[in-house]
């Protein structure tokens, strides 16, 4: 569990370091723009990736933390950038929306990488992997990546008044905001690295390693579903045709994915996914009844969650298994909203702001501890009861905005 705090951990002393610069200095991003913040984020991600490969000759597993602990650094600054960014392109209505998108085509990442690193790097425990060569083809996407950006005319957002030192932190919002993101951060990690384990006991499914490795790619993918769903649900730029066409064939569209890259792998097909077909249309409906509210749909998600959770302590076999994949459904629009929501008008403040929110990924790095320490005193199914406390706030979160709008 080193490696999430470690990094998530270097989101928290990244975000803090910026919003103590920007506080007592001056805003970075506010002067240097948006797109060079994500150039120098892109830049200390393409780095640590490049380092792992000498590291790799050390062969010590503390060692390896060093090159991650820099990709963590990379990640809080494109975090810091790009969150703000997406919600500055357009009308504020729409810009949990644009978030959704953006963190939909961002799941397609975190659906295939699991299916793909399960097949590659757990096939053969006995084996002895060389990290270092695929920590390079990770450094040179991030680099053409950096060259593809920096050729593109993207809008320019800075803020040339005067600094402020004003104190942030006395906007309700931000505070809240903050707690929410701590939370959500620390219940998503926790949940997701313990996944494999929870799989592989065999009161739940008894999975192989490699197996469950694939079905933490359908959980992730149950993400993807319900954020490009959403974009296309919540815009309200869209005509209610538009909307139901669009969400229901970004939903087909990743059920192919995963379907392919699971069977692809691992030679899974639809009769081993198909219980995540019921939680579907569960989805589908709450998003259209809330679709004009972006916190009373948070609200609802979260407490459904902690239904998912309870059902997975209660019972075991598939449905404890399949109430766990589901939650990567329901989890899927709590860092757009949750983000949107605690930034929204705040104008020239949102970069700051979003350095103090981008800290509370720290959570990350800490709630796999509590899980670790809870799983090996008891159980990992007790473990995962801890995540409830999240979800308990972040419906409080929803419905206390979801009053601040009105």
């Amino acid at each position: 569990m080193l490696v999430q705090t470690t990094l998530f951990g270097a989101y928290g002393i990244g975000a803090f370091t910026y919003y103590l610069y920007s506080n007592y200095k001056t805003d970075l991003l506010n002067k240097i723009g948006y797109k060079n913040g994500i150039l120098i984020g892109l830049g200390l991600a393409a780095l640590g990736s490049a380092l792992f490969y000498p590291i790799s000759s050390f062969n010590t597993y503390y060692v390896y933390l060093i090159p991650l602990f820099i990709i963590g650094l990379g990640f809080t600054i494109l975090q810091i950038s790009c969150n703000p960014y997406v919600t500055l392109l357009g009308s504020e209505t729409t810009a949990s929306s644009r978030l959704n998108l953006a963190q939909g085509i961002n799941s397609l990442g975190t659906t295939l990488a699991p299916v793909i690193g399960a097949y590659f790097l757990l096939a053969d425990s006995n084996e002895t992997q060389e990290l270092g060569k695929p920590f390079l083809i990770l450094a040179g996407l991030f680099t053409l990546a950096i060259l593809f950006i920096y050729k593109q005319k993207l809008p320019e957002y800075k803020n040339e008044t005067k600094h402020s030192k004003e104190n942030i932190l006395k906007i309700p919002q931000i505070k809240f905001g903050m707690i929410a993101i701590f939370l959500y951060v620390g219940a998503e990690v926790a949940i997701g690295s313990k996944l494999v384990a929870f799989f592989t006991l065999d009161s739940i499914a008894g999975l192989s390693a490699d197996i469950a490795g694939a079905y933490v790619g359908i959980y992730w993918g149950g993400a993807m579903i319900g954020r490009l769903a959403s974009a296309f649900i919540s815009n309200n730029e869209l005509t209610l045709r538009k909307r139901v066409l669009y969400s229901i064939s970004s939903t087909i569209f990743t059920v192919l994915v995963i379907l392919s890259a699971i069977y692809i792998t691992q030679g899974l097909t639809i009769n081993d996914i198909y219980p995540l077909l019921f939680f579907i249309p569960i989805q589908f409906i709450t998003l259209f009844i809330f679709r004009d509210s972006t916190s009373k749909s948070l609200s609802v998600f979260a407490l459904l969650i902690v239904l998912l959770l309870i059902i997975a302590y209660i019972f075991e076999g598939h449905v404890a298994m399949w109430s766990i994949i589901a939650i990567g459904l329901f989890n899927s629009i709590m860092w757009s909203n949750i983000f949107a929501l605690s930034i929204s008008g705040l104008g020239s403040k949102t970069a700051k702001a979003s350095s103090l929110l981008i800290i509370m990924i720290i959570g990350g790095s800490i709630f796999p501890l509590l899980m670790g320490i809870i799983s090996d005193k008891f159980s990992l199914q007790i473990a995962y009861l801890l995540p409830i406390i999240s979800y308990i706030y972040i419906s409080f979160f929803g419905l206390k905005m979801s009053k601040k709008t009105k």
